[in-house]
């Protein structure tokens, strides 16, 4: 009996060691995950302190706080541990933060998210633990000044309310349990508008939803006092916390802790959310646009025209075209303000158009914070259709300068411009372009016009024989600092100046059918005879 004894508790002991030894190692793979992959930008103590904090934009999370803005608890409270690995597998569009899920395997997901947790929950600890030798300081020095009847019941009364706030604390936290989502409808979309007029989101998203609000640019972030700007309904592929009808959802009900975005629960029923929600959903596609290297320009007939309603313009295909920060020369631009635009061109045997529309949570603000909008169309200076190498995207290089059609609110008009290096050009103003700009409800829509040729040396010429012309974007956002080589850029898109289609292109496949039918049927009547004379 004595060895049986002790042979079980050898196997308790070496199980209660096997379960200590896993959870140890599990720490260690969640530091060892989280060392290769986070502190770079959230730092090795978690308080987002990292190497990486001064270039990108939002600031990495402060840790150690305990203040997280996705999650499914309610405000003020922390995340549970799964709203962690929510975000580390999906990351954060719009943002830095990537997702990990093509990276990590679950295992490591799983390991690196409880090692995050553990940099607000040990401050915890440590805080009950000095709040436990407070307390016992504290009753030390009750006992000895309890003479007095009318202390001990002061005293009584702070301890009852302690120990009401400490049931508080222990409380469990009790994640929002998101219900499925009903289907949307015309009446819902409505619904879902006139509420959010009534909740005052308009005030921050704009009326229009593009994050041009009349407080948009006085927002900031609990954590460094950092400017910050409402989400653009309509880029929903950029929201931070996901886009699908169950992520808003969450948004609206529990808000973004550290920020001004507040929770609209006790505003807005179950039933109103998901109409907000659908509202949201129906302003934009879900996905992000798909992007064409190729930008097809519309031919049409008559004199072009540079106002939105002729019908010219109805003909034109819109083209998606993102921008990515300027990360390649001092001083860098991680997360542009001006994320994408919208293109369309036509063109006749004289004269080529372009429309450009972007949005910009404001047009006369960005003065205030001593900066300007920009938006730059770009060519190569000279271009043979034979040659491969071109310019730099960045505004070119000496010896293969570019031909910017650049607007500026510092200008009020398009003009042209020669550049051999970023943010450096110099404008031409023998060189006009009929131009028109205007500002509506958080979107800017720049309307350029130009002959087909002008023999101008320097400038971009659209020859009849000229199909295919490169060309390239640049974007400026004054009141977010841009500016200089702080900027939004594309690389260089193909311009195909569509070629219309003519009679030939149905008329020769019938011909070319017709005869060899022909052909056939002759070759028939050839094969017959032959036999008859044989036979």
């Amino acid at each position: 009996m004595k060895w049986i004894f002790c042979g079980l508790l050898g196997l308790m002991v070496s199980a209660f060691t096997g379960i200590a030894l896993g959870e140890s190692q599990d720490f260690a793979a969640g530091k060892t995950v989280y060392d290769e992959n986070c502190a770079h930008c959230h730092g090795y103590e978690g308080d987002g302190q990292g190497y990486a904090f001064e270039n990108v934009f939002p600031k990495p999370r402060d840790f150690t706080s305990g203040m997280f803005k996705i999650r499914t608890t309610e405000t003020g409270e922390e995340p549970t541990q799964k709203d962690l690995l929510q975000i580390i597998s999906r990351g954060m569009p719009g943002s830095t933060m990537p997702e990990w899920e093509s990276v990590l395997n679950e295992q490591q997901l799983h390991a690196v998210a409880a090692y995050v947790e553990q940099f607000y929950k040990a401050d915890e600890e440590t805080e009950e633990e000095e709040d436990t030798e407070e307390n016992t300081e504290d009753e030390a020095d009750e006992d000895e000044e309890a003479d007095e009847e009318e202390e001990e019941e002061a005293d009584e009364e702070a301890d009852e309310e302690d120990d009401e706030e400490d049931d508080e604390e222990d409380e469990p936290v009790v994640p929002l349990v998101i219900p499925k989502a009903p289907g949307s409808s015309p009446e819902s979309i409505a619904r879902g508008k006139e509420l959010t007029l009534k909740v005052e989101c308009d005030k921050c998203h704009g009326k229009e939803g593009r994050g041009d609000g009349p407080s948009a640019m006085e927002l900031k972030d609990d954590w460094n006092q950092i400017p910050m700007r409402p989400a653009d309904w309509t880029a929903p592929w950029r929201f931070r916390g996901g886009n699908r009808a169950e992520d808003i959802f969450r948004t609206v009900r529990t808000g973004l802790n550290g920020t001004p975005m507040p929770s609209f629960a006790e505003d807005l029923t179950v039933d109103e959310t998901w109409d907000v929600v659908h509202y949201v959903r129906s302003l934009a596609s879900v996905n992000e646009p798909e992007v064409k290297r190729t930008l097809v320009s519309k031919k049409v007939e008559g004199v072009l025209s540079l106002e939105m309603e002729n019908g010219q313009w109805e003909t034109a295909q819109i083209f998606y075209v993102p921008f990515s920060g300027q990360v390649i020369l001092k001083e860098r631009l991680f997360q542009p303000t001006v994320h994408s635009l919208r293109f369309s061109s036509i063109y006749n045997e004289t004269e080529i158009a372009f429309r450009i529309q972007w949005n910009d949570p404001t047009s006369e603000a960005h003065k205030e914070f001593g900066g300007g909008d920009e938006m730059i169309l770009q060519f190569p200076a000279k271009f043979k259709e034979s040659e491969r190498a071109l310019p730099h995207f960045l505004m070119g290089q000496p010896g293969k300068s570019v031909n910017l059609w650049l607007w500026s609110d510092a200008y009020g008009k398009v003009v042209d411009a020669k550049a051999s290096r970023l943010g450096d050009w110099m404008v031409r103003e023998d060189r006009p372009l009929a131009s028109i700009i205007s500002y509506k409800n958080g979107q800017y829509t720049l309307m350029i016009k130009r002959e087909r040729v002008n023999e101008q040396k320097g400038s971009i010429q659209f020859s009849a024989d000229r199909i295919v012309v490169p060309l390239a974007f640049s974007a400026v956002e004054g009141s977010s600092g841009e500016g200089g080589s702080k900027r939004g850029v594309t690389t260089w898109y193909n311009l195909l100046l569509e070629q219309p289609v003519g009679n030939n292109i149905i008329y020769v496949p019938i011909i070319i059918f017709l005869l060899i039918l022909g052909l056939e049927v002759l070759l028939m009547v050839r094969t017959r005879r032959s036999k008859n004379t044989i036979s």
